[in-house]
């Protein structure tokens, strides 16, 4: 068998005439929100005796990074609700969160109210709190992993 003496000429496209596109006209895809996801992390640490009474979510942003603020108010109730509460606040900054496209920047108790008190969540107070309750107002800052 003959092998050929030349090789076929192969073209290539030239990029110098082609204009690039940049990066700003690629707009990033939206992620999904990671608050439901939280909430449920949230019931799943703190056990049976507690109930979400108010949820919030708000847009967050520094020069570097974009991302997300939580808040989250939980009630507990029952006769170890003190202690259960005692325990949550205690675990909840060194609890590692697993959520797909995120990354938790931090996890913490901001106001811890018994039940001759109100929490406050923004500016409406938290209605019909039986006796016996610890209200807490949780907040969780989340940064969307590249």
């Amino acid at each position: 068998m003959k092998q050929p003496q030349c090789l076929p000429q192969i073209s290539v496209p030239s990029t110098r005439t082609r204009q690039r596109q940049r990066s700003r006209d690629w707009p990033r895809a939206p992620r999904r929100d990671p608050h439901a996801r939280i909430i449920a992390q949230l019931v799943q640490l703190s056990g049976p005796d507690m109930t979400v009474i108010a949820s919030s979510s708000r847009p967050w942003a520094s020069a570097t990074f974009v991302g997300a603020q939580h808040r989250v108010v939980l009630r507990f109730s029952g006769g170890d609700a003190p202690a259960n509460a005692a325990r949550f606040a205690e675990l909840l900054p060194d609890v590692e969160f697993s959520i797909a496209g995120h990354i938790v920047a931090d996890a913490c108790v901001d106001e811890w109210h018994n039940d001759e008190e109100q929490c406050v969540t923004g500016d409406e107070p938290v209605a019909d709190q039986p006796r016996g309750t610890l209200a807490l107002r949780v907040t969780v800052l989340t940064v969307e992993d590249w």
